[in-house]
């Protein structure tokens, strides 16, 4: 089991910083209109977990705007958890009478508006484990509704009332990114930096492979993408993976390693997109390399990476393999590196 404590501390977290955008902008856009696809939201993939930085009600209404606009457009399920001070009657009210919000998709639930008190804390208490059976129930039913995936939006204001396990949020947001890994779902987290104390703030972000604070230029993509390869089977990282977003790494590697289907079988962990690592997540690789029974096969590594390999003395381990990348970012062989 993944524990926040196992990982060293987090540093300031790295994000992009802008002025905020007005959700009216957003909400009374066309559906398949550009600006969908040119916000936050709509720049985003199934897979992402991201740690949106917000300043008040008029932000979460952008991002979630964003995020309505950009799923539908994808033709992707929504589904948004309001704090309260966004009642969720009042904000599918709302979207009801949005023009992009078509007869088809209010009948068939396309969108969903839940409260997000009631969806984290059913029991009067955070219980992760619970929350994540039941995240992946609403993606498991997506995928059996015929959508391409499922968007979550949770503005988390709830955990300012300091709820029972609530100490467990940190942790929590490190484990959830497994469910993002197989492509199927992405998440969208809102945290107000106004309300929430600084060391909370710190430590979430670290447990997101990207946070952002405000309007992206086109062309922005989170600093680290995730996913699951099957053949075969390990991660794929592409981007940046360094203090940020450590403790969101370590879930993930820790994950893969739990899911293995096929001890015998190295890991193939493939890095050709990633274009920077630091010493501690290429140690982390390390230690992968030497708890996977048959360790770990490392691909496309690029020379900044190859470089702090060698240093930290990751590519002499006898469980790590260096192997070559072909076909381009993503697509690895087995064939051992010179």
């Amino acid at each position: 089991m993944y524990r926040s404590e196992d990982i060293p501390p987090c540093g300031h977290p790295r994000v992009l910083v802008w002025a905020s955008g007005r959700a009216e902008q957003v909400w009374t856009m066309s559906g398949g209109d550009h600006m969908a696809r040119d916000s936050m939201a709509g720049q985003l993939e199934l897979g992402d977990h991201i740690c949106s930085f917000v300043d008040g009600v008029g932000d979460v209404l952008d991002v979630m705007a964003q995020t309505l606009a950009a799923g539908l457009d994808a033709g992707d399920k929504v589904m948004m958890f309001t704090g309260s001070l966004l009642p969720p009657t009042a904000v599918q009210t709302g979207i009801d009478e949005l023009p992009i919000v078509t007869s088809a998709a209010r009948r068939s639930g396309q969108v969903e508006v839940l409260s997000a008190r009631e969806a984290y804390l059913p029991a009067g208490r955070f219980e992760p484990d619970r929350l994540l059976e039941t995240l992946m129930g609403h993606i498991d039913q997506t995928i059996r509704d015929g959508y391409r995936g499922l968007r979550l939006v949770g503005d988390m204001t709830w955990a300012l009332a300091e709820p029972p396990g609530v100490d467990q949020l940190a942790g929590y947001e490190a484990q959830v990114n497994q469910l993002y890994l197989d492509g199927q779902a992405l998440g969208v987290c809102l945290y107000d930096r106004r309300a929430f104390p600084r060391e909370l703030l710190r430590q979430v972000t670290c447990a997101h492979p990207a946070s952002i604070a405000g309007h992206v230029k086109t062309g922005w993509a989170p600093l680290l993408r995730i996913s699951r390869t099957t053949d075969p089977y390990g991660l794929r990282l592409i981007g940046e993976a360094d203090l940020s977003n450590r403790q969101a790494i370590a879930a993930t590697l820790e994950a893969v390693l739990d899911q293995q289907p096929d001890p015998a079988a190295p890991i193939l962990i493939d890095v050709a997109g990633l274009r920077f690592a630091d010493a501690a997540a290429t140690a982390m690789l390390g230690q992968l390399a030497q708890r996977a029974p048959n360790g770990v096969h490392l691909a496309g590594a690029q020379p900044a990476i190859s470089t702090v390999l060698d240093r930290l003395g990751v590519a002499q381990l006898p469980k790590m393999r260096l192997v070559h990348a072909t076909g381009g970012t993503g697509t690895a062989s087995t064939e051992m590196a010179a």
